[in-house]
């Protein structure tokens, strides 16, 4: 019987930036195929497939391979995978290598159990933390899906609903002039400072039920070349997390209102996307755990490329210690997760 504490310490072990997965990829596909699963590659991606026994619908489990760079100061090697008191320590145990875990040991209790109807595919992909060559990349590839489970961390509550990002460039235009009379000038460093606290002030007000209201921040400045010109122009980025309460045009429309500056949208790509509570997926989620708390999750993750057909973002771990020092997911909870995706799995196809 294998142990899925034992591969997700070889997992953590396993440093796996942002495009650079394919030692984790081979890591994992070898596990795989030591379990008499056929694994397909494309790029660094790895696929399982599974066809049960009598036709019917396909569900996906999909989380992803890579983590951000070890960042903060760790007390412990990030890579040491070490267990203390019940907790696995490293970079990327609960974002997100508990769920990979989790989701692999599920396929292939599965597939060992066999299937009775339907389809399943396991995905463990790349660069979802920085997007590019993953599960966007590779998703024609997987044929017709009816729903599918993403594995992120939300402590084993299912997330139905995620806001999406768009990202705004502005920029402020003013006339250069010497620093000495700067009355023969205009800064625009003034007009985006103007903006700025515009920005911060506004408030946008529709509320979404489970996400809550849309959010805007100015993340980036850039103006000034020199200490001795008044600067002629300044550029600034806005970060704008919203729900499905807003559409990219409404915001932008709203923002432009309250500031100076030109506005353009940069990137509107990662859509919010939400699963109704009484979807077929949920209902399975709550068959295999009928304590099930369904909730809304700010962060982004691969789902946004799953816009068009019903899926649940539910993994083992906290989202708050993602990305921090020290990281670590409980190895209860991950053991729960496997349990979770079998059944949830199973109760969907058959």
């Amino acid at each position: 019987m294998m142990d899925p504490i034992e591969l997700l310490q070889a997992l953590v072990a396993t440093p796996s930036i942002s495009r650079e997965e394919a030692a984790i990829a081979e890591l994992l596909g070898t596990w795989l195929g030591r379990h008499n699963l056929t694994v397909e590659l494309i790029g660094d991606n790895l696929i399982a497939r599974l066809q049960g026994d009598a036709p019917g619908p396909t569900l996906l489990l999909n989380s992803h391979l890579d983590t951000v760079p070890a960042k903060g100061t760790w007390e412990r090697d990030p890579w040491s995978a070490t267990i203390e008191d019940g907790r696995l320590y490293g970079l990327g145990s609960g974002d997100a290598k508990a769920s990979v875990t989790a989701m692999a040991c599920a396929f292939e209790q599965i597939t060992r159990r066999g299937l009775k109807r339907g389809n399943l595919v396991f995905a463990a992909t790349v660069m979802e933390e920085i997007g590019g060559g993953g599960l966007e990349h590779i998703l024609g590839e997987l044929g017709p899906l009816s729903a599918a489970l993403v594995g992120e961390p939300t402590s084993l509550e299912a997330a139905v609903a995620q806001g999406g990002l768009m990202i705004l460039e502005g920029t402020t235009h003013g006339q250069a002039a010497h620093a000495a009379r700067p009355w023969e000038g205009r800064n625009a460093l003034d007009a985006a400072a103007r903006d700025l606290l515009a920005i911060n002030s506004m408030e946008l007000e529709r509320e979404h039920p489970l996400l809550g209201r849309s959010v805007a921040n100015v993340t980036v400045l850039r103006g000034g070349e020199r200490h001795n010109v008044i600067p002629a122009t300044c550029e600034y980025t806005v970060d704008v997390r919203y729900t499905p309460a807003y559409t990219p045009e409404e915001i932008a429309a709203i923002l432009g209102e309250v500031t100076e500056g030109e506005l353009r949208i940069r990137s509107k790509r990662l859509a919010p996307v939400e699963t109704a509570a009484d979807a077929p997926i949920v209902a399975s989620l709550r068959q295999a755990m009928p304590s099930l708390r369904l909730l809304g999750s700010p962060t982004m993750s691969d789902w946004a490329h799953l816009r068009h057909i019903d899926a649940v973002k539910i993994g083992p771990g906290s989202s708050a210690r993602s990305h921090t020092a020290n990281e670590w997911v409980d190895c209860a909870e991950v053991l729960r997760a496997v349990d979770l995706y079998r059944d949830t799995a199973l109760a969907f196809l058959e």
